[in-house]
């Protein structure tokens, strides 16, 4: 019989746009929340459910700890009863941080590391060497030895020391020692010192640190061993002990046993220091490159980007960075110093001498002094952009022109010399994250069959069975063919979502609660079956998980569904009946029998013909090799493929790196132009002479907007400005002396408090950072004063608050709003406060308020770039998407889209299929599919 300790037990819950739910949620079972956007989905599964749970886990801190929390964002709910410690994984962006790699992010490379320590032969940090290291257990073992108790052997204990002179021997008095030893004879050293007195001393002699008989108590043979060990391994002069067979009271034996203390090096002939996990650490001081500071690679000019068209000449501008009107009279010195010089201005920079590069790049050589009114060379203007680096325009600036090449000195690896050295079952450190995830999982794996590792492993299981499990689990969700150092910014939103899903499922904790936010994004059907059997077995272990998720394989997999809706925003937030198992979200609105078309598989070139394309020929990079592909002007295109297939790498590497080159060169003919990009490279891209006049290009990735606290759909949409204007020409703002920059939050009306935030951040150092809402403004921004003012019934305040929908019904026929706010709500934004904090938006929200944004701004057609837009999307609103989308490519308007969904694939009038498989597997165009009308 069930009872009510076996349930989350949710009574009342009012969050945000919810209504009243009540719901018994059963533990340790996993359940997925459905529904359409906006209709209370994260609002029930983050808002409430893991805020509350990460509310009583503040209350347990301490008095002070707690005085910062106060004010704490929670939701609005009678009771919630079982809640056990939660765990949140909330779709996010992408870092841009060139130190973050999937081995960071995924939390596997300090396991690893730890690991790869333990198991390695101790090594010379200059050579990388096996080591000769003894332990002090091992000399106990030696005096212990049962043929040495028999004949109650006496031993003496020394050390080598070099003297020169007399006061050497002084000075070992004043530490304490008392004699030593010459050959094989043993004398004090006051009798050296009269021996010798000022004549020549020898040179090599043994200190004596003590006497062992072996006949003593084990227990203090061991206590004399552990003390002089200590003594010789904390002393600068020592690295090593003698071990002497003591014949009679003033000699010993000439053979001697060595015990090294300290490392020591074989092939370097000292002692050296050995490797330390913190010479594996790339984020460490001690371990980190020299040369790059652990980033692996290096920025450098590029000249391609600082000449990027060299058929213009010097007086057509072929300098980029002095085509500006700020740096343009640099541009005026040179040309007067070369014609000074007789040096050509007006021939292409590329059919140049080398002479004139140089005195462009270098200056004059001759002169080692130029005077005050000399022109600036290239390198000196670099140079002095790299010493006023604290302005944030030099920053800017030198990123602008400059490119990243792989590090001379640790070639990519970004541990220092001594970390490269390191090797353990024939692999370096370096080596095991550059190396396939697959391929690390199988050297993982191959160490439990070695026997001398046995021994160590079952010492260090917990460290073995963590980085095998997270690197287990990446390899499972499809990310198998990239390798630890790849860094994060290069991963597809999906990508990047599953690294994080690696960190949170990855830790194996019982009886916790994860709450998940759609893991399938980027996930291909194959990967879909993966991803669930892995949250199985998470569940297996006696954890709950709340997932909100519109995947229908994913849906239909878990234990329970809890359906929200039936519409977004105010007409959400209830609990939905679900009939025959099937959420009423998966039932698509898209009428497919509408698209009148076949389908055509591509043979030839010729099958384009009728068709206006963007053709690029022979692309390079990571994986994709000598690719020809096109894109379609005023269609839908699609390029899709299993993760890791080289999508990401076609589109950002080659399609948009291609566009933003050729845009640099101005062309005026027919568009053709040969060159290499820094990442990628091409032999030729074709696009149509009036494209770059015609045509608005909007790269949306996941992280496409400028994600601040201060960041709203009404700023992004040009909205905010048509509000302040109505605000501000209302009578009650004129009488009170209010103009456009008081009804701003950025301006004069923010409130000073938290400047126009709502919200104030609290750095708890131990907890990172925490967001309150502010006490003054109560979160709404604005000085008390300006929210007195009130246009069409309320103050700005509300109208902030108010969703994109509910404008649309009151501010539809108001100028500037209708066109805009319409398409929104086309595009399933209706939900949306205008006012909504941008960094609490999903990556596919964000894409498509950026398409709004752009088609809002621009009167030409859009050339559109899309990652994965139906994320976060339920089946009825991705039918929406699509036929929006479709309805502005017969405008005009040209879509490019890395999506995986179904509706997408099917009904693109161009898709790009990529494979097989992934990484070095994957790179290669598998199809190419015109749809054509009947």
């Amino acid at each position: 019989m069930n009872t009510d300790s076996e349930y989350l037990t949710c009574t009342g819950v009012r969050t945000h746009n919810l209504k009243n739910i009540n719901t018994k949620i059963p533990l340790k079972k996993w359940i997925t929340i459905t529904g359409v956007s906006g209709s209370g989905k994260s609002s029930f599964a983050f808002d409430t459910i893991y805020s509350e749970s990460q509310r009583r886990f503040l209350e347990t801190l301490g008095t002070y700890e707690r005085q910062f929390l106060q004010g704490l964002p929670q939701g609005d709910f009678e009771s919630i009863e079982n809640i056990p410690a939660a765990i949140a994984l909330k779709q996010s962006n992408r870092t841009g941080d060139p130190r973050s790699v999937i081995a960071t992010s995924s939390d596997v490379a300090e396991p690893l590391r730890t690991l790869f320590i333990s198991l390695m032969e101790p090594s010379c940090t200059a050579c990388g060497s096996p080591v000769t290291m003894n332990l002090a257990q091992e000399l106990i073992d030696f005096l212990n030895a049962p043929d040495k108790k028999t004949l109650t052997e006496t031993y003496l204990v020394s050390v080598p020391y070099f003297i020169q002179n007399k006061k050497f021997a002084e000075d070992l008095i004043v530490e304490g020692y008392s004699r030593i030893a010459i050959e094989n004879n043993i004398l004090n050293i006051e009798e050296l010192i009269k021996k010798y007195n000022d004549k020549s001393y020898p040179h090599q002699v043994e200190i004596v640190l003590d006497r062992i008989n072996c006949s003593m108590e084990k227990s203090e043979i061991e206590n004399r061993v552990e003390t002089i060990w200590s003594q010789v391994k904390f002393s600068p002069k020592f690295s090593f002990i003698n071990i002497s067979k003591l014949e009679n009271s003033n000699s010993i034996s000439l053979d001697k046993q060595k015990f090294h203390v300290q490392a020591y090096c074989q092939k370097c002939e000292q002692q050296t220091h050995i490797i330390q996990a913190n010479d594996l650490d790339w984020q460490s001081v001690l371990g980190a490159c020299r040369k790059c500071n652990g980033l692996g690679n290096i920025p450098v000019l590029d000249e391609n980007k600082i000449i990027p068209n060299p058929k213009l000449s010097l007086a057509e501008g072929a300098i980029k960075p002095w085509t500006s009107e700020t740096f343009s009279w640099m541009s005026e010195e040179l040309i007067r110093s070369c014609k000074k010089k007789h040096y050509s201005i007006n021939e292409p920079y590329h059919k140049l001498n080398k002479e004139t590069i140089d005195f462009i790049w270098n200056g004059n050589q001759e002169n080692n002094k130029k005077s005050k009114n000399d022109y600036v060379t290239l390198n000196e203007f670099f140079n002095i952009l790299e010493q006023e680096k604290y302005k944030s325009t030099s920053r800017i600036m030198l990123a602008k022109y400059r490119k990243y090449v792989l590090c001379p000195e640790c070639q990519g690896a970004r541990i220092g010399k001594s970390g490269q050295n390191a090797i353990c079952f024939d692999k370096t450190y370096s080596q095991l994250f550059e190396s396939e995830i697959s391929s690390t999982l199988n050297w993982l794996e191959s160490l439990r069959n070695e026997k001398k590792f046995q021994k160590k492993l079952s010492a260090i299981s917990e460290i073995y069975n963590e980085a095998h499990k997270k690197i287990s689990l990446l390899n499972q969700l499809g990310l198998g063919s990239a390798h630890l150092f790849r860094r994060c910014k290069t991963l597809s939103g999906g990508e990047y979502q599953r690294v994080l899903l690696t960190r949170v499922i990855g830790n194996g904790l019982t009886d916790a609660l994860y709450v998940l936010d759609e893991p399938s994004v980027g996930l291909g059907k194959n990967e879909i079956s993966t991803l669930i059997q892995c949250i199985k077995e998470l569940r297996d272990l006696g954890n709950t998980i709340i997932m909100v998720e519109h995947d229908k394989d994913l849906i239909m997999a878990s234990d329970e569904i809890l359906e929200l809706g039936p519409g977004g925003g105010e007409e959400g937030g209830h609990l939905l009946p679900i009939k025959n198992n099937i959420p009423n979200s998966l039932i698509t609105k898209f009428n497919q029998d509408n698209l009148q078309f076949k389908k055509q598989i591509i043979i030839s070139q010729e099958q384009l013909k009728n068709e206006k394309i963007i053709s690029i020929q022979k692309f390079s990079a990571l994986n994709c090799k000598n690719l020809n592909f096109e894109v379609l002007l005023n269609r839908i295109n699609v390029i899709t493929g299993s993760s890791g297939a080289g999508k990401t790498t076609l589109i950002r590497f080659g399609l948009e790196a291609a566009l933003d080159k050729l845009k640099d060169y101005n062309l005026t003919k027919n568009g053709d132009a040969d060159f290499d990009a820094s990442i990628g490279t091409w032999e030729k891209i074709t696009v149509p002479k009036d494209f770059f006049e015609t045509s608005h290009i909007v790269s949306v990735e996941q992280k496409a907007l400028h994600r601040t606290a201060t960041s709203v759909p009404a700023t992004i949409l040009g909205l905010m400005d048509i509000l302040r204007k109505n605000f501000a020409a209302t009578k009650e703002a004129k009488f009170a002396g209010f103009n456009l920059s008081d009804f701003s939050f950025n301006g004069a009306g923010s409130c000073e408090n938290c400047n126009g935030r709502g919200i104030i951040q609290e750095d708890l150092f131990f907890l990172g950072e925490v967001e309150k809402i502010c006490p003054d403004c109560k979160g709404t921004r604005y000085r008390n004063e300006i929210l007195d003012i009130k246009w069409n019934g309320k103050n700005i305040h509300e109208w902030l608050s108010t969703s994109l929908q509910d404008c649309k019904v009151r501010l539809g026929r108001e100028a500037g709003f209708g066109k805009v706010i319409s398409l929104c709500c086309q595009l399933g934004l209706g939900h949306i406060p205008l006012g909504m904090m941008t960094t609490s938006m999903s990556g596919g929200e964000a894409q498509r308020l950026r398409i709004c944004a752009a088609l809002a701004k621009s009167d030409k057609k859009l050339f559109c770039i899309l990652d994965e837009p139906t994320r976060g999307l339920s089946e009825k609103d991705v039918g929406n998407l699509f036929e929006t989308l479709l309805n502005l490519s017969y405008e005009g308007h040209t879509f490019v889209i890395v999506e995986h969904h179904e509706l997408f694939q099917q009904h693109a009038h161009y898709l790009i299929h990529l494979g097989p498989g992934s990484g070095s597997q994957g790179g290669k165009i598998v199809e190419k599919i015109l749809t054509v009308a009947k």
